[in-house]
């Protein structure tokens, strides 16, 4: 446990070193920021375009730790063959693994956290500028379940990235995988749907169908996390809808870092 945290912590100071990261913060702050004066020019909707605004900019500031950092601390680290210098510790590789998880979770635990918090800013600016009775529908228990979603799918895609990390030491082939992922991910549900639609007036081949439904159970669901509408209609956001996607994250996040580490363990570093 005392490697895991060590590899934690150092991850955690080299993702919060990194300069993209404030770049992409203060952007993200700036959404917020015009958000704020933008709505006014949606008065029947001001409420509804903070909290949207604000839900994107969190949800910008989490996926950067996977499509950005991991990509560079970790596939970067066997690219470059940096991670000699903390297997010579003796480092066991599972603890490795296991604490890269652990300090990029925190990392985006912690933008993610920034952000929601600017957010509900936001939200008091337009209370401040425009009238409370815009925001009558706000509800702050389902913006902050959306928050809590949106950083499972964040965790899930992390631990995806990883495995696909174990798999090549080329970074450029990683951030391939993990845009393929996400894409894949955000709309294998909609697919799905549509294939099985008894009118869709498309015919599609039996292989292409295996093919779909092959990759339903491989890659994650990541649309089923987005709740960002509900949070923004001030629509209650059922606990077992909760608790179901993060036991869905937590289930997928463990067995994606098991295949990961088995792969790593039995791995020829060059």
């Amino acid at each position: 446990m005392k490697n895991i945290f060590a590899v934690a912590h150092l991850t955690l100071k080299e993702g919060l070193g990194q300069k993209i990261l404030y770049s992409v913060l203060i952007l993200a702050l700036m959404v917020i920021f015009f958000a704020v004066l933008l709505s006014g020019f949606f008065m029947r909707d001001i409420a509804k375009i903070i909290i949207d605004f604000s839900l994107a900019a969190v949800s910008l500031g989490g996926l950067l730790v996977p499509f950005l950092i991991t990509v560079n601390l970790v596939a970067g680290d066997l690219e470059n063959r940096t991670i000699f210098s903390l297997l010579a510790a003796p480092l066991p590789r599972s603890a490795y693994i296991t604490g890269k998880f652990i300090g990029l979770g925190l990392l985006a635990g912690v933008i993610m956290l920034i952000l929601s918090s600017a957010g509900l800013l936001a939200v008091w600016a337009g209370k401040m500028l425009y009238g409370v009775h815009f925001f009558k529908m706000f509800s702050p228990a389902s913006y902050i379940t959306a928050v809590f979603m949106n950083y499972m799918a964040v965790l899930l895609l992390n631990s995806l990235v990883i495995l696909w990390c174990c798999l090549t030491n080329s970074s450029f082939l990683v951030t391939l995988l993990t845009i393929a992922s996400y894409l894949i991910g955000q709309t294998i549900d909609d697919i799905v749907m549509f294939i099985s639609a008894p009118n869709s007036g498309v015919p599609l081949s039996h292989s292409i169908k295996i093919t779909i439904s092959i990759a339903k159970y491989i890659f994650p669901n990541l649309a089923a996390f987005d709740f960002k509408q509900m949070a923004a209609h001030g629509l209650h956001i059922p606990w077992s809808d909760t608790i179901t996607m993060t036991a869905y994250a937590m289930v997928y996040s463990i067995t994606a870092l098991s295949l990961a580490i088995i792969i790593f363990q039995r791995r020829d570093l060059p």
